[in-house]
């Protein structure tokens, strides 16, 4: 079913879920934190909770998906 809605197209044309997802994309220094303390301490990182890693992983790939379609993800934000 999901495969059949991805290839569903609207009246106004085809979606594009990842530049609508860059569009979106805010930055969270919450997150950027996270991310410095798994580079940093990898074992203290590990022993933290899963939804913290999930949220993470998340959060890095929709800023790789952001910085592909051209958004500045290094600015910090407001």
């Amino acid at each position: 079913m999901s495969a059949t809605l991805n290839k569903a197209e609207f009246l106004d044309g085809p979606r594009n879920k990842n530049q609508i997802r860059a569009d979106a994309w805010k930055r969270d220094e919450r997150m950027e934190e996270l991310a410095k303390l798994e580079a940093a301490h990898p074992e203290t990182f590990d022993r933290m909770g899963i939804s913290a890693r999930m949220s993470l992983g998340y959060y890095q790939a929709d800023k790789a998906n952001a910085a592909a379609h051209g958004h500045d993800v290094n600015k910090e934000s407001k």
